[in-house]
């Protein structure tokens, strides 16, 4: 029986005609690893991931397209609440068996389209779970928010805007640069 681990590695040279296809859901425990980060992955907000895509050849290259989802457990950087954000993306990547970069001739320019290429050296061995978890980082966004409409937290008390409302939300406190708006510049 095949473990699961390989049943997402594969070599391009071995590749049939008709491609390779995949509707799986990748289990958060093949993706968490030491390069996952630390991302909390025990949390229940955490799902695994979704993902279907194909590989095919085309022209001595091979072409992988498809798409991913998964929930993961974010803070929001305006009101710092905990919640399960929905991760998406789609997955284009062309590989392409040969010399590796730096093997090339000093005077030989690469094109653009080289450099989208991935160049692995044969057999061309290659593992779906190692190139999500790379898609998910590059997906990765700094900052998210729970909802479009979230208020934060109020500047003054810190109180969760979402939730409550506090006496100095509205306030306006002096502000000490206040004076440098009748400020006459020399032009």
């Amino acid at each position: 029986m095949q473990s699961q681990k390989d049943k997402f590695s594969l070599t391009l040279q071995g590749l049939a005609k008709s491609g390779r296809q995949w509707d799986e859901v990748i289990p958060l425990s093949l993706l968490a690893d030491v390069s996952f980060g630390d991302l909390n992955v025990k949390s229940p907000l955490f799902s695994d991931m979704q993902w279907k895509g194909s590989l095919e050849p085309v022209a001595g290259q091979f072409v992988l397209t498809g798409a991913w989802q998964m929930s993961v457990p974010r803070r929001c950087g305006r009101c710092n609440v905990e919640f399960a954000s929905n991760m998406q993306a789609d997955v284009y990547m062309v590989y392409e068996l040969g010399k590796q970069h730096q093997d090339l001739a000093v005077e030989e320019e690469l094109s653009s389209e080289d450099c989208e290429k991935e160049l692995l050296p044969s057999p061309g061995e290659l593992n779906m779970v190692d190139v999500l978890r790379e898609q998910f980082w590059l997906a990765w966004q700094p900052m998210v928010v729970c909802s479009k409409d979230c208020k934060g937290l109020c500047l003054q008390c810190g109180v969760d805007l979402n939730r409550d409302t506090c006496d100095c939300h509205g306030q306006v406190k002096e502000n000490p640069f206040a004076a440098l708006k009748d400020f006459k510049f020399d032009a």
